[in-house]
């Protein structure tokens, strides 16, 4: 396929290649601006009788050229490219979660430092960790062995020590993975890939110990000194072993590489990407999630105070998820934390019948009414558990000496602050099922709100049609047309949520508002503790956001990103939703007496108008 610059690029067809599912969009530029013009999508086709991943392409895509009158694919089969005369497209890209994404596991000496940089490297790369091996996770070396052959990962990240200290412990990790002899979990005909990012006076020691059994790689350091992560080196290195590997031994993906003007990158991978660039051309603060059945992906870029960039930061739950997980979450939260969000007692059993159910026949849908308050309910709880899981590890480098004395330097093992700061978070978007097909907006917008707590003032999203990959891997193409297409198409703006933080320990008024509408009508008033308002604020002609210019004014010592009690003028994002201020207090509390509790829930459901009138009136 021909190379393009980016400014000659007019026509560009995406996939997403998912376990069950091939997604496939066409954008096109018109007058002046990126659009998604359709969307496509057919059963992936990587499992058998077809076990030919191009097959689930062609059959999406030819869904797409039906859909847009556009010639896309030539007679034999093929996509046509570079665009003419109507037909074809300029540039073809594509990501894959097909055949259980990029499975590895991380190793390094101390868990809480090397060994999690070697986590988060893996993590932004899109990986799912199976596990991490180091050597104070206090497991017997026989243990890691065992463990290292039972899980048979896709390849391994191998880190330890700073450039010129101790070699010893990495040696000894290394030689632990060599005991093992791991093999890979596709192709039987080729070594196991290993990345080596450690202390680079360890190279050749490693190589020794590694070399004849591995298909061994070595790149720099992931913490060459204590002070400083350089991850990049070591993504660069699992995406292109993802390629030459993995995505080499899945069936039809050789062809499918030979199609794509850009390398195929893990699904996960590519989400994270479009968080990271929107955030950077945006110069903003940003939270997404995508919450599936399986797992919930947290990914989150902040700046830190001293720092000259956002710091990427992305997390996996393995086992909080919708449908085959359900169950997992029911039994972290527990049973009284998720019945805290219903409005109304249902009886225990029948509910635990439910999520079993929902388990085993993982594609079901809520059948009624209660069923569908109740997986909402379960929602905001593998939210609350997944962004708890996030804020741990996306914390400040751990190891690093916090004070100056050397009695302290032995004592000190992290400071454990976390990069999370609700105040400053510019934007939160959702995406998964439960998010993006929620039957109500305002629903999807309550489910984010009770979730992750926002603080301040902060916009809220959703996916519309969860095309956040494909406008992933097409920022390393045309950074230009993913943005644009990314505000434009793919997010569904709800609106903003303004929440005063700060404990709030009796009744009274919690913030004055003067909020300017776009035609001159001024809503203004006093937000009680406790208490939720929806100011009505739509989207503007251009499909965008409609503003308006606001006046908040936090009392009792609480605040609004200002400063306690500092008054701040600010211009609030509407959306299908519109403004949600939020009276209820950062931390929240609901009401311990059952009562109080139901009598809440039901005043805000109410207020935004969450379920149809009658679905919460029985006791």
């Amino acid at each position: 396929m021909a190379k393009m610059k980016p400014e000659d690029i007019n026509i560009i067809l995406a996939t997403d290649c998912g376990s069950t599912t091939t997604k496939a969009i066409l954008i096109e530029k018109r007058d002046g601006e990126y659009r998604l013009i359709v969307r496509g999508e057919a059963p992936t086709t990587v499992e058998a009788p077809f076990e030919d991943v191009t097959m689930g392409v062609l059959n999406a895509v030819a869904e797409v050229e039906e859909l847009s009158g556009r010639k896309l694919l030539d007679e034999n089969g093929k996509i046509i490219s570079p665009a003419k005369d109507g037909t074809g497209t300029d540039v073809y890209i594509s990501t894959s979660s097909a055949g259980g994404g990029l499975q590895m596991m991380v190793a390094g000496v101390v868990r809480s430092m090397t060994a999690e940089s070697a986590e988060r490297a893996a993590l932004g790369a899109g990986a799912i960790v199976m596990d991490v091996i180091a050597s104070n996770d206090k497991r017997l070396p026989h243990q890691q062995i065992e463990r290292i052959r039972h899980l048979r990962p896709d390849m391994i990240l191998l880190s330890g020590g700073i450039d010129g200290g101790t070699t010893t412990h990495v040696v000894e990790i290394a030689e632990l993975i060599g005991a093992a002899d791991p093999k890979p979990r596709l192709g039987t005909g080729y070594k196991l890939p290993i990345i080596y990012a450690g202390n680079t006076e360890a190279n050749g020691m490693v190589e020794e110990t590694l070399a004849d059994k591995v298909d061994l790689k070595s790149v720099e350091n992931i913490r060459p000194v204590l002070e400083r992560e350089n991850l990049g080196p070591a993504r660069e290195e699992i995406h292109n072993l993802f390629m030459e590997h993995v995505m080499a031994q899945a069936p039809g993906y050789g062809k499918l590489m030979t199609w794509t003007d850009a390398p195929i990158m893990p699904t996960p991978g590519a989400v994270g990407l479009i968080i990271k660039t929107i955030a950077e051309i945006e110069g903003i603060e940003a939270i997404g999630v995508d919450i599936g059945g399986a797992t919930t992906d947290v990914f989150s870029v902040f700046r830190p105070e001293d720092a000259e960039e956002g710091i990427f930061n992305r997390t996996v739950s393995a086992n909080l998820g919708m449908s085959y997980s359900v169950s997992n979450v029911f039994a972290e939260a527990t049973l009284p934390m998720v019945m805290r969000w219903v409005p109304f007692h249902m009886d225990e059993r029948d509910l635990r019948n439910r999520v079993k159910n929902k388990m085993i026949r993982p594609t079901t849908i809520p059948q009624s009414m209660e069923e569908l308050i109740f997986e909402q309910a379960i929602a905001k709880e593998a939210l609350r558990l997944a962004f708890v899981q996030h804020k741990s590890f996306a914390t400040v480098l751990k190891g690093i000496q916090q004070q100056r004395t050397i009695a302290d330097a032995f004592e000190q093992t992290a400071s454990g602050a976390t990069l999370v700061n609700m105040m400053t978070l510019d934007i939160l978007v959702g995406s998964g099922g439960v998010l993006s097909h929620a039957p109500k907006r305002n629903q999807a917008a309550l489910m984010l709100i009770d979730g992750f707590l926002p603080e301040g003032v902060t916009r809220l999203a959703v996916d519309s049609i969860f095309m956040m990959p494909q406008l992933g891997v097409l920022t390393t193409v045309q950074p230009q047309a993913a943005t644009e297409v990314f505000n434009k198409d793919c997010l569904i703006h709800l609106g903003t949520c303004v929440s005063p933080a700060g404990e709030i320990k009796k009744p009274g008024p919690v913030m004055e508002y003067k909020i300017t509408l776009p035609d001159g009508k001024i809503e203004s008033g006093t937000l009680e503790f406790g208490q939720i308002k929806l100011i009505k604020l739509g989207l503007a002609d251009t499909g965008l956001p409609a503003k308006a210019k606001a006046e908040l004014d936090p009392l009792r010592g609480l605040d609004l990103g200002d400063g306690k009690g500092h008054k701040i003028e600010t211009e609030l994002s509407g959306g299908v939703v519109g403004i949600i201020l939020d009276g209820r207090g950062r931390p929240f509390n609901l009401p311990e007496d059952d009562k109080t509790r139901i009598s809440k829930l039901k005043e805000w459901m109410t207020e935004l108008d969450i379920y149809p009138d009658g679905a919460i009136d029985r006791e």
